[in-house]
């Protein structure tokens, strides 16, 4: 076992802060034991006293206590996580203290600088002795002094623009590096971890934040009026159209078709050499107000005929599901048809963020069985907002693949990895049954014994998924008028299975395979002639 220090920190909070898990996570599959919950801890309790949160001067994410509560999540056993750990820490930073605590006067002049981990640790540590970690969430990430300091009325948003180099920006910070603060946050909320929670605004608080555009000052911008109609119109987005009846509302993926569509091949605009967070910085300049337009209107056509928070919860669940599955068709169908002539899946690196991230909006954005209690409601559509902004300018930036979906399940099969049955003696007085089993037990004993630490984020994502939509037939998405994306009436619940496939083969069957394990891909799409 790894050695359980607490260093210079109270024993007590860190007692607070981890917990034996309250939960295993949004998808419940059998595995995780006492045992293999006392692995983790010590490795999260390790991780924290001995490194960094970046392990290199550019920002790139420690994703040890990632890794390991993703596979702990998957049923891993304590001599994996131990293992996990073991193979993954050697690259890591050293921890190191801050030069000065950060306090409630100092918060902003710090922001940003990797220097700081440490005392903004400490700060959100100490804050969470006292509150929730929905709580915290909500003030440090989601409110609005903490992103353009006091509450920026509608008519002085024009003003703001001109002091944005003094604002927090912390939803900005929360969605940078590929969103991986929030990835670390949110696994702290499901897991019921408030240190996995302080860690995860640390992280936020020392990234450094991208172009306002991404994450604007509209999305907190306080309504003049402080009535409930203006309230809901202006805060939420929501359109007062009358309607006789609320109605329900499916998923048709026009968001995805008009991404495509505006950000095609020669509107990139974005030379195809550099490195990827340059190509992304590059998007949200050229294109970042056009992307945050789209978003908004997305959110407003979703909304549209509502008139109370119970209908809005409703169509909030829409919405997220529209958003998981189209960052899946992103990376699965778009990773399908960009992989050129020399491999069967283009595995983009940068795209399968979008899926690792994805499974955290059931957590943070909807009513589930959860260790906290949901932040506010208009606080959720903000987040989910600047999340599928975000997502999209990277799905641009990587180059913004065709998504061509009736050929890809015409080339891809559900049981694409289910072991054929192995048949028994003639003689047998008692023969299994002949038909191939489904994918998933093979898909996740591969996946808990591969040491890349994003594969095991992905898998736990489609497997949460296929538990949820799993059931949904061809044609669910087939209405909705002709604006939608090409294709979804073909779209099931196999799409999981199906892209979870892929992605094995194309980084390996750690079990079983007896070859090399494979890496991601790096280069984005790979452009056809058909595709001018």
């Amino acid at each position: 076992m790894v050695s359980q220090e607490k260093g210079r920190e109270d024993s007590d909070l860190l007692d607070r802060l981890y917990p034996v898990p309250l939960s295993t996570g949004v998808v419940s599959l059998p595995g995780p034991t006492d045992a293999s919950a006392r692995a983790l801890l010590n490795v999260l309790l390790h991780n924290r006293e001995h490194y960094h949160i970046f392990y290199n001067y550019r920002g790139f994410q420690n994703h040890v206590t990632h890794h390991v509560l993703a596979i702990y999540g998957l049923g891993a056993s304590p001599e994996i996580i131990e293992d996990a750990y073991r193979t993954t820490r050697d690259h890591l930073k050293p921890a190191f203290r801050s030069p000065e605590p950060i306090t409630d006067q100092n918060f902003t002049k710090h922001l940003g600088d990797a220097q700081y981990y440490s005392a903004f640790l400490d700060y959100f540590s100490e804050y969470l002795r006292d509150h929730a970690p929905n709580e915290a969430f909500e003030r440090f990430v989601l409110s609005s002094p903490y992103n353009f300091g006091p509450d920026v009325p509608v008519q002085d948003i024009n003003d703001a623009e001109k002091e944005e180099n003094k604002h927090p920006e912390m939803l900005n910070r929360f969605m940078a590096g590929i969103s991986h603060p929030l990835i670390h946050l949110a696994y702290g909320i499901e897991f019921g971890l408030p240190g996995q929670v302080a860690e995860g605004l640390a992280c936020a608080a020392v990234h450094k934040s991208g172009p306002t555009v991404i994450v604007p000052h509209s999305f907190f911008a306080k309504p003049a009026d402080p009535g409930l109609i203006a309230s809901l119109t202006s805060k939420l987005s929501i359109l007062r159209v009358a309607t006789p009846a609320f109605q329900d509302k499916r998923p048709t993926f026009a968001f995805h078709r008009r991404i495509r569509d505006k950000f095609n091949r020669n509107a990139l605009d974005v030379d195809s050499s550099e490195p990827a967070d340059t190509k992304y910085i590059a998007v949200l300049t050229n294109s970042g107000d056009a992307i945050v337009t789209l978003v908004s209107e997305w959110a407003d056509q979703w909304l549209q005929g509502t008139h109370s928070h119970e209908q809005i919860e409703k169509r909030l669940e829409g919405m997220v599901e529209e958003v998981v599955w189209g960052n899946v068709i992103w990376f699965g169908v778009g990773g399908w048809q960009s992989r050129g002539n020399d491999r069967s899946f283009n595995a983009d690196f940068f795209v399968v963020h979008l899926v690792t991230s994805s499974i955290f909006l059931l957590t943070l954005v909807l009513p589930s069985e959860r260790p906290y209690p949901l932040v506010p409601l208009a606080s959720r559509l903000t987040l989910l907002k600047a999340y599928l902004a975000t997502s999209a300018a990277w799905y641009i930036s990587r180059g913004n693949s065709p998504l061509p979906i009736k050929e890809f399940y015409a080339a891809t099969h559900d049981r694409l990895t289910a072991p054929p049955a192995t048949p028994a003696p003639p003689s047998a007085p008692r023969k299994p049954l002949s038909a191939p089993g489904g994918p998933w037990e093979r898909i996740i004993a591969n996946t808990i014994a591969h040491p890349d630490d994003h594969l095991c984020k992905a898998v736990r994502s489609f497997a949460t998924f296929s538990t949820r939509w799993g059931s949904r037939p061809a044609d669910y998405y087939a209405g909705g008028g002709d604006d939608g994306l090409e294709g979804r009436e073909v779209l099931d619940g196999t799409l999981f299975s199906r892209v979870a496939s892929l992605t094995l083969d194309r980084l390996g069957w750690a079990h079983e395979s007896g070859r090399d394990l494979g890496q991601w891909d790096h280069d984005g799409v790979v452009w056809s002639n058909d595709d001018e």
